[in-house]
Protein backbone atom coordinates (compact mmCIF):
# COMPACT_ATOMS: atom_id res chain seq x y z
CA UNK A 1 0.00 0.00 0.00
CA UNK A 2 1.49 3.49 -1.47
CA UNK A 3 1.91 5.79 2.02
CA UNK A 4 0.12 8.83 1.72
CA UNK A 5 2.08 12.11 2.92
CA UNK A 6 1.24 14.56 5.75
CA UNK A 7 -0.72 17.25 5.00
CA UNK A 8 0.56 20.32 5.43
CA UNK A 9 0.83 22.11 8.95
CA UNK A 10 -2.00 24.52 8.10
CA UNK A 11 -4.33 22.47 6.55
CA UNK A 12 -3.52 19.15 9.24
CA UNK A 13 -6.50 18.63 11.45
CA UNK A 14 -5.43 19.50 14.75
CA UNK A 15 -7.67 18.08 17.74
CA UNK A 16 -8.17 20.74 20.67
CA UNK A 17 -9.27 21.33 23.76
CA UNK A 18 -12.98 21.85 23.71
CA UNK A 19 -13.77 22.79 26.73
CA UNK A 20 -10.82 25.54 27.28
CA UNK A 21 -10.83 29.08 25.23
CA UNK A 22 -7.89 29.78 23.59
CA UNK A 23 -7.01 33.24 25.47
CA UNK A 24 -6.37 30.49 28.25
CA UNK A 25 -4.48 28.47 27.13
CA UNK A 26 -1.91 31.01 26.11
CA UNK A 27 -2.10 33.02 29.07
CA UNK A 28 -0.94 29.69 30.80
CA UNK A 29 1.77 29.08 28.49
CA UNK A 30 2.58 32.97 29.01
CA UNK A 31 2.85 32.32 32.61
CA UNK A 32 4.74 29.05 32.57
CA UNK A 33 7.38 31.32 30.38
CA UNK A 34 7.62 34.04 32.85
CA UNK A 35 9.35 31.01 35.08
CA UNK A 36 11.62 29.50 32.53
CA UNK A 37 14.18 32.81 32.15
CA UNK A 38 13.37 33.93 35.72
CA UNK A 39 16.93 32.71 37.36
CA UNK A 40 19.05 34.61 34.49
CA UNK A 41 17.27 38.03 35.95
CA UNK A 42 17.41 36.98 39.75
CA UNK A 43 21.39 36.10 40.12
CA UNK A 44 23.23 39.27 38.68
CA UNK A 45 22.16 41.78 41.08
CA UNK A 46 22.78 40.22 44.01
CA UNK A 47 25.97 37.90 42.54
CA UNK A 48 28.18 40.35 44.42
CA UNK A 49 27.06 39.18 48.03
CA UNK A 50 26.23 35.83 46.70
CA UNK A 51 30.47 35.39 45.82
CA UNK A 52 31.42 37.17 49.07
CA UNK A 53 29.27 34.88 51.35
CA UNK A 54 30.60 31.90 49.42
CA UNK A 55 33.81 33.07 48.62
CA UNK A 56 33.24 32.43 44.77
CA UNK A 57 35.92 33.47 41.89
CA UNK A 58 34.89 34.83 38.85
CA UNK A 59 35.35 31.43 37.29
CA UNK A 60 32.76 30.46 39.41
CA UNK A 61 30.78 33.07 39.39
CA UNK A 62 30.26 32.63 35.52
CA UNK A 63 29.82 29.08 36.19
CA UNK A 64 26.49 29.53 38.26
CA UNK A 65 25.07 31.16 35.05
CA UNK A 66 27.07 28.51 32.68
CA UNK A 67 25.78 25.33 34.12
CA UNK A 68 22.30 26.37 33.78
CA UNK A 69 22.33 26.36 30.40
CA UNK A 70 24.26 23.13 29.98
CA UNK A 71 21.51 21.15 31.50
CA UNK A 72 19.25 22.88 29.60
CA UNK A 73 21.00 22.11 26.48
CA UNK A 74 20.98 18.60 27.88
CA UNK A 75 17.80 18.16 29.09
CA UNK A 76 15.71 19.47 26.40
CA UNK A 77 15.73 16.37 24.51
CA UNK A 78 14.60 14.33 27.30
CA UNK A 79 11.39 17.06 27.76
CA UNK A 80 10.82 15.90 24.06
CA UNK A 81 10.93 12.06 24.65
CA UNK A 82 9.04 12.49 27.99
CA UNK A 83 6.53 14.53 25.91
CA UNK A 84 6.54 11.17 23.63
CA UNK A 85 5.98 8.91 25.94
CA UNK A 86 3.37 10.94 28.37
CA UNK A 87 2.23 13.73 26.31
CA UNK A 88 3.16 17.60 26.69
CA UNK A 89 0.84 18.74 28.99
CA UNK A 90 1.84 15.89 31.53
CA UNK A 91 5.45 16.53 30.63
CA UNK A 92 5.07 20.13 31.19
CA UNK A 93 4.24 19.68 35.05
CA UNK A 94 7.06 17.92 35.46
CA UNK A 95 9.26 19.94 33.91
CA UNK A 96 7.62 22.34 36.17
CA UNK A 97 7.98 20.73 39.32
CA UNK A 98 11.54 20.13 38.59
CA UNK A 99 11.80 23.63 38.10
CA UNK A 100 10.22 24.47 41.50
CA UNK A 101 12.71 22.21 43.11
CA UNK A 102 15.88 23.19 41.60
CA UNK A 103 14.76 27.04 42.39
CA UNK A 104 13.62 26.40 45.81
CA UNK A 105 16.47 24.74 46.79
CA UNK A 106 18.14 27.90 47.05
CA UNK A 107 16.56 28.56 50.62
CA UNK A 108 19.53 26.60 51.59
CA UNK A 109 22.20 26.95 49.49
CA UNK A 110 25.04 27.85 52.18
CA UNK A 111 27.98 26.50 50.04
CA UNK A 112 29.08 27.13 46.61
CA UNK A 113 28.43 23.20 45.36
CA UNK A 114 24.45 23.62 46.76
CA UNK A 115 24.34 26.43 44.45
CA UNK A 116 25.39 24.95 41.47
CA UNK A 117 23.45 21.67 42.12
CA UNK A 118 20.29 23.69 42.70
CA UNK A 119 21.58 25.27 38.90
CA UNK A 120 21.72 22.08 37.82
CA UNK A 121 18.71 21.29 38.56
CA UNK A 122 16.50 24.10 37.99
CA UNK A 123 18.10 24.11 34.35
CA UNK A 124 17.05 20.86 33.42
CA UNK A 125 13.61 21.79 34.00
CA UNK A 126 14.11 24.79 31.91
CA UNK A 127 15.25 22.84 29.49
CA UNK A 128 12.38 20.08 28.96
CA UNK A 129 9.85 22.72 29.04
CA UNK A 130 11.50 24.74 26.60
CA UNK A 131 11.69 21.93 24.46
CA UNK A 132 7.90 20.74 25.10
CA UNK A 133 6.12 24.31 25.14
CA UNK A 134 6.92 25.98 21.61
CA UNK A 135 4.82 22.33 20.20
CA UNK A 136 1.96 22.54 22.68
CA UNK A 137 1.04 25.63 21.70
CA UNK A 138 1.22 24.74 17.85
CA UNK A 139 -1.24 21.94 18.76
CA UNK A 140 -3.74 23.89 21.43
CA UNK A 141 -4.24 27.32 19.63
CA UNK A 142 -3.00 26.45 15.78
CA UNK A 143 -5.20 29.53 14.40
CA UNK A 144 -2.82 32.15 16.26
CA UNK A 145 0.42 30.21 17.15
CA UNK A 146 2.20 33.05 15.88
CA UNK A 147 0.41 35.44 18.10
CA UNK A 148 0.65 32.71 21.18
CA UNK A 149 4.41 32.25 20.23
CA UNK A 150 5.40 35.81 20.56
CA UNK A 151 3.66 36.54 23.47
CA UNK A 152 5.72 33.14 24.60
CA UNK A 153 9.04 34.99 23.91
CA UNK A 154 8.11 38.13 25.51
CA UNK A 155 6.95 36.30 28.63
CA UNK A 156 10.53 34.52 28.69
CA UNK A 157 12.37 37.98 28.57
CA UNK A 158 9.50 39.71 31.08
CA UNK A 159 9.99 36.94 33.44
CA UNK A 160 14.28 38.09 33.30
CA UNK A 161 13.58 41.61 33.51
CA UNK A 162 11.07 41.12 36.17
CA UNK A 163 13.21 38.93 38.45
CA UNK A 164 15.94 41.48 37.95
CA UNK A 165 13.88 44.20 39.17
CA UNK A 166 12.56 42.77 42.53
CA UNK A 167 15.96 41.01 43.13
CA UNK A 168 17.50 43.55 45.39
CA UNK A 169 13.94 45.09 46.97
CA UNK A 170 12.99 41.41 47.64
CA UNK A 171 16.49 40.87 49.29
CA UNK A 172 16.29 43.72 51.63
CA UNK A 173 12.15 42.46 52.39
CA UNK A 174 13.12 38.97 53.03
CA UNK A 175 16.37 39.45 54.91
CA UNK A 176 19.19 37.95 52.93
CA UNK A 177 19.43 36.54 48.78
CA UNK A 178 18.27 33.24 49.50
CA UNK A 179 14.85 34.04 49.92
CA UNK A 180 15.21 36.47 47.64
CA UNK A 181 16.68 33.71 44.59
CA UNK A 182 13.96 31.11 46.70
CA UNK A 183 11.05 33.00 46.42
CA UNK A 184 10.78 32.43 42.47
CA UNK A 185 10.79 27.78 43.37
CA UNK A 186 7.70 29.21 45.26
CA UNK A 187 6.36 31.02 42.49
CA UNK A 188 6.84 28.39 39.96
CA UNK A 189 5.19 25.87 42.13
CA UNK A 190 1.79 27.80 42.15
CA UNK A 191 2.13 28.18 38.36
CA UNK A 192 2.35 24.04 38.68
CA UNK A 193 -0.53 23.89 40.53
CA UNK A 194 -2.32 26.47 38.01
CA UNK A 195 -1.27 23.81 35.36
CA UNK A 196 -2.26 20.80 36.77
CA UNK A 197 -5.76 22.24 37.55
CA UNK A 198 -5.56 22.86 33.56
CA UNK A 199 -4.59 19.17 32.63
CA UNK A 200 -7.98 17.32 33.27
CA UNK A 201 -9.40 19.46 30.21
CA UNK A 202 -6.42 20.13 28.41
CA UNK A 203 -5.87 16.58 28.34
CA UNK A 204 -9.34 15.83 26.43
CA UNK A 205 -6.95 16.13 23.11
CA UNK A 206 -4.12 13.41 23.98
CA UNK A 207 -5.42 11.20 21.63
CA UNK A 208 -3.58 14.01 19.47
CA UNK A 209 -0.59 12.35 19.96
CA UNK A 210 -0.59 9.29 17.61
CA UNK A 211 -2.96 11.10 15.21
CA UNK A 212 0.09 11.55 13.24
CA UNK A 213 2.83 8.68 12.52
CA UNK A 214 5.83 10.24 12.29
CA UNK A 215 8.79 7.87 10.77
CA UNK A 216 11.94 9.84 11.14
CA UNK A 217 12.87 11.27 14.48
CA UNK A 218 16.51 12.10 14.11
CA UNK A 219 18.24 15.63 14.36
CA UNK A 220 19.33 17.21 10.95
CA UNK A 221 22.79 16.33 11.72
CA UNK A 222 23.16 16.19 7.66
CA UNK A 223 21.58 19.66 6.79
CA UNK A 224 24.24 22.52 6.00
CA UNK A 225 21.07 24.62 6.66
CA UNK A 226 20.38 23.45 9.95
CA UNK A 227 24.20 24.48 11.10
CA UNK A 228 23.53 27.58 9.97
CA UNK A 229 20.77 28.39 11.63
CA UNK A 230 22.47 26.55 14.74
CA UNK A 231 25.44 28.87 14.47
CA UNK A 232 23.31 31.84 14.12
CA UNK A 233 21.84 30.88 17.09
CA UNK A 234 24.64 30.11 18.90
CA UNK A 235 26.09 33.23 18.78
CA UNK A 236 22.89 35.36 19.95
CA UNK A 237 23.02 32.36 22.48
CA UNK A 238 26.46 33.52 23.29
CA UNK A 239 25.76 37.52 23.42
CA UNK A 240 22.82 36.89 25.15
CA UNK A 241 23.63 35.04 28.30
CA UNK A 242 26.77 36.73 28.45
CA UNK A 243 25.07 39.89 29.01
CA UNK A 244 22.32 38.59 31.40
CA UNK A 245 25.33 37.10 33.68
CA UNK A 246 27.20 40.13 34.01
CA UNK A 247 26.31 43.81 33.26
CA UNK A 248 25.36 44.19 36.22
CA UNK A 249 28.66 42.98 37.94
CA UNK A 250 30.49 44.87 35.11
CA UNK A 251 28.94 48.45 36.64
CA UNK A 252 28.96 47.57 39.84
CA UNK A 253 32.61 47.22 39.17
CA UNK A 254 32.69 50.62 37.79
CA UNK A 255 31.57 52.16 41.11
CA UNK A 256 27.74 51.93 40.13
CA UNK A 257 25.39 51.36 43.06
CA UNK A 258 23.99 47.95 42.96
CA UNK A 259 20.29 49.48 42.50
CA UNK A 260 21.70 51.54 39.64
CA UNK A 261 23.46 48.12 38.07
CA UNK A 262 20.51 46.34 38.34
CA UNK A 263 18.29 49.17 36.40
CA UNK A 264 20.74 48.38 33.69
CA UNK A 265 19.84 44.95 33.34
CA UNK A 266 16.38 46.11 33.38
CA UNK A 267 16.88 48.49 30.84
CA UNK A 268 18.11 46.02 28.18
CA UNK A 269 15.73 43.63 29.12
CA UNK A 270 12.60 45.81 28.83
CA UNK A 271 13.93 46.70 25.28
CA UNK A 272 14.88 43.15 24.24
CA UNK A 273 10.59 43.06 25.23
CA UNK A 274 10.04 46.13 22.43
CA UNK A 275 12.02 44.37 19.73
CA UNK A 276 10.49 40.53 20.49
CA UNK A 277 6.83 42.22 19.96
CA UNK A 278 8.08 44.36 16.97
CA UNK A 279 10.14 42.45 14.70
CA UNK A 280 8.33 39.39 14.10
CA UNK A 281 5.17 41.25 12.91
CA UNK A 282 7.27 43.05 10.18
CA UNK A 283 8.45 39.52 8.99
CA UNK A 284 4.40 39.28 7.95
CA UNK A 285 5.20 41.90 5.14
CA UNK A 286 8.90 40.97 4.15
CA UNK A 287 9.58 37.58 2.54
CA UNK A 288 13.47 38.48 2.50
CA UNK A 289 14.58 37.89 6.26
CA UNK A 290 18.48 38.85 5.67
CA UNK A 291 17.97 42.79 6.03
CA UNK A 292 16.05 42.35 9.06
CA UNK A 293 18.84 39.63 10.02
CA UNK A 294 22.01 41.87 9.22
CA UNK A 295 19.99 44.81 11.15
CA UNK A 296 20.11 43.04 14.30
CA UNK A 297 23.75 41.72 14.17
CA UNK A 298 24.92 45.37 13.64
CA UNK A 299 22.81 46.69 16.30
CA UNK A 300 24.07 44.38 19.14
CA UNK A 301 27.79 45.23 18.12
CA UNK A 302 27.45 48.86 18.05
CA UNK A 303 26.11 48.40 21.55
CA UNK A 304 28.66 46.27 22.71
CA UNK A 305 31.07 48.87 20.51
CA UNK A 306 29.39 51.71 22.67
CA UNK A 307 29.52 49.61 26.18
CA UNK A 308 33.73 49.31 25.26
CA UNK A 309 33.95 52.69 24.53
CA UNK A 310 31.89 54.31 27.08
CA UNK A 311 30.38 52.23 29.53
CA UNK A 312 29.01 55.23 32.25
CA UNK A 313 27.98 57.99 29.53
CA UNK A 314 26.55 55.46 26.72
CA UNK A 315 25.34 53.02 28.78
CA UNK A 316 21.88 53.29 28.41
CA UNK A 317 22.15 53.81 24.41
CA UNK A 318 24.76 50.55 24.49
CA UNK A 319 22.28 48.55 26.26
CA UNK A 320 18.97 49.93 23.77
CA UNK A 321 21.35 48.70 20.98
CA UNK A 322 22.18 45.10 22.31
CA UNK A 323 18.58 45.01 23.34
CA UNK A 324 17.26 45.64 19.91
CA UNK A 325 19.69 43.48 18.41
CA UNK A 326 19.20 40.26 20.71
CA UNK A 327 16.20 40.84 21.42
CA UNK A 328 15.35 40.95 17.86
CA UNK A 329 17.68 38.35 17.00
CA UNK A 330 16.93 36.20 18.98
CA UNK A 331 13.43 35.56 17.80
CA UNK A 332 13.88 35.88 14.27
CA UNK A 333 16.00 32.56 15.56
CA UNK A 334 12.71 31.16 16.21
CA UNK A 335 11.21 32.29 12.99
CA UNK A 336 14.35 30.68 11.43
CA UNK A 337 12.86 27.29 12.73
CA UNK A 338 9.85 27.80 10.59
CA UNK A 339 11.61 29.53 7.42
CA UNK A 340 13.39 26.57 6.64
CA UNK A 341 11.18 23.45 7.35
CA UNK A 342 7.81 22.56 5.95
CA UNK A 343 6.42 20.35 8.43
CA UNK A 344 5.84 21.00 11.92
CA UNK A 345 8.08 18.01 12.96
CA UNK A 346 10.84 19.22 10.98
CA UNK A 347 10.82 21.93 12.46
CA UNK A 348 10.66 20.27 16.09
CA UNK A 349 13.79 17.93 14.91
CA UNK A 350 15.40 21.20 14.05
CA UNK A 351 14.58 23.50 17.13
CA UNK A 352 16.05 19.89 19.10
CA UNK A 353 19.39 20.30 17.34
CA UNK A 354 19.45 23.93 18.29
CA UNK A 355 18.88 23.57 21.36
CA UNK A 356 21.32 21.17 22.11
CA UNK A 357 24.44 22.71 19.82
CA UNK A 358 23.77 26.28 20.61
CA UNK A 359 22.72 26.30 24.24
CA UNK A 360 26.05 24.49 24.84
CA UNK A 361 27.52 27.01 23.33
CA UNK A 362 26.04 29.92 24.76
CA UNK A 363 26.44 28.77 27.90
CA UNK A 364 30.64 28.94 27.64
CA UNK A 365 29.75 32.60 27.37
CA UNK A 366 29.34 33.63 30.71
CA UNK A 367 31.85 31.40 31.54
CA UNK A 368 34.44 32.66 29.20
CA UNK A 369 33.52 36.22 30.99
CA UNK A 370 34.28 35.46 33.79
CA UNK A 371 37.20 33.47 33.15
CA UNK A 372 38.77 36.81 31.68
CA UNK A 373 37.99 38.79 34.57
CA UNK A 374 39.61 36.49 36.71
CA UNK A 375 43.05 37.03 34.05
CA UNK A 376 42.59 40.38 33.83
CA UNK A 377 40.54 42.12 36.23
CA UNK A 378 38.60 43.59 34.09
CA UNK A 379 35.20 42.78 31.97
CA UNK A 380 36.66 45.05 28.73
CA UNK A 381 38.51 41.50 26.87
CA UNK A 382 35.41 39.66 27.63
CA UNK A 383 33.11 41.77 25.94
CA UNK A 384 35.66 42.55 22.96
CA UNK A 385 35.52 38.58 22.23
CA UNK A 386 31.33 39.15 22.41
CA UNK A 387 31.89 41.55 19.49
CA UNK A 388 34.69 39.36 17.53
CA UNK A 389 31.28 36.80 17.95
CA UNK A 390 29.18 39.05 16.95
CA UNK A 391 30.80 40.28 13.96
CA UNK A 392 30.69 36.40 12.67
CA UNK A 393 27.25 36.53 13.26
CA UNK A 394 26.92 38.28 10.03
CA UNK A 395 28.45 35.79 8.05
CA UNK A 396 25.76 33.62 8.43
CA UNK A 397 22.99 36.15 7.21
CA UNK A 398 23.78 35.24 3.58
CA UNK A 399 22.88 31.76 4.35
CA UNK A 400 19.24 32.52 4.93
CA UNK A 401 17.86 33.52 1.05
CA UNK A 402 13.89 32.72 0.73
CA UNK A 403 12.76 29.43 0.12
CA UNK A 404 16.06 27.46 1.46
CA UNK A 405 15.40 24.43 3.46
CA UNK A 406 16.73 21.67 5.67
CA UNK A 407 18.54 19.37 3.01
CA UNK A 408 17.27 16.23 4.38
CA UNK A 409 13.77 17.31 4.39
CA UNK A 410 12.76 17.14 0.88
CA UNK A 411 9.03 18.14 -0.01
CA UNK A 412 6.41 15.61 0.08
CA UNK A 413 5.03 14.22 -3.62
CA UNK A 414 2.00 15.08 -4.43
CA UNK A 415 -0.41 12.12 -4.17
CA UNK A 416 -1.92 10.74 -7.41
CA UNK A 417 -5.84 10.08 -7.49
CA UNK A 418 -5.55 6.84 -8.33
CA UNK A 419 -3.80 5.82 -4.89
CA UNK A 420 -6.09 7.89 -2.82
CA UNK A 421 -8.28 5.38 -0.87
CA UNK A 422 -11.98 5.10 -1.79
CA UNK A 423 -14.62 6.08 -0.08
Amino acid sequence: MTQLPLPPPDEAPVPRSRHLPAWLIVAATTLIALNLRSTFGSVPPVLHDIAAELHLSGATQGLLSSIVIVFMALCAPFGQKLGARIGSERATLVALVVLAAGVGLRFVAFSGAVFLISSAVAGAGMGAASALLPGLIAHHVPRIRGLATGLYSTGLALGAALAAWIALPTDQWLGGWRPALGLWGGITAVTAVLWLVLLPRLRTSAGSATAVVVADHRLPWRSATAWWVTAYSAAFMVIGFSTLAWIAPLYVQLGVPAATAAGYLVVFQIIQLVAMLTLPSATDFLRDRRPLLAGTVVCTALGIALLLLAPLPLGIPALCLMGIGVGGGSTLGLILLGDTTRTQHDAARLNGMVMLVAYLIGAGGPELLGILHDLTGSFTLGYVVVLGITLLALVTVPAFRPGRMIDDAPAPEPVRPAEQPAG
